[in-house]
């Protein structure tokens, strides 16, 4: 493979990461205010959480596991199509996203 390839996927690779670190941080970051300023306005317990705009975490689960099933999936497919065997390693992020489905299934059932 030609060094300029090589340097470019990882440079790449690590803007999106940095870019997805950066968005979740930015996320984290305006939930903590708008919970502040909620609570200095009295507002506590489950309304406290509605109010927030911060989703139910068997909801999250549900969502990073399809969304990484989704991502498996897509990066097989075009790497199987380009050629190679870079194509196996889509099983890593759909074995994950099983995982977190699962959770959600199982989470829904002790309920």
């Amino acid at each position: 493979m030609e060094p300029m390839i090589i340097a470019a996927g990882i440079l790449g690779g690590s803007l999106i990461l940095a870019v997805g670190i950066y968005v979740v941080g930015r996320l984290r970051i305006e939930q903590q205010r708008t919970l502040q300023t909620l609570v200095e306005r009295g507002v506590a317990g489950e309304e406290l959480l509605r109010a927030s705009g911060i989703p139910d975490p068997r909801g999250r689960d549900l969502r990073r596991g399809l969304l990484l099933i989704g991502i498996g999936v897509a990066w097989s497919t075009v790497t199987f199509f380009i050629g190679g065997r870079a194509w196996i390693l889509g099983a890593f992020p759909i074995a994950v996203g099983l995982v977190y489905v699962l959770f959600r299934v199982l989470d829904g059932r002790s309920r």
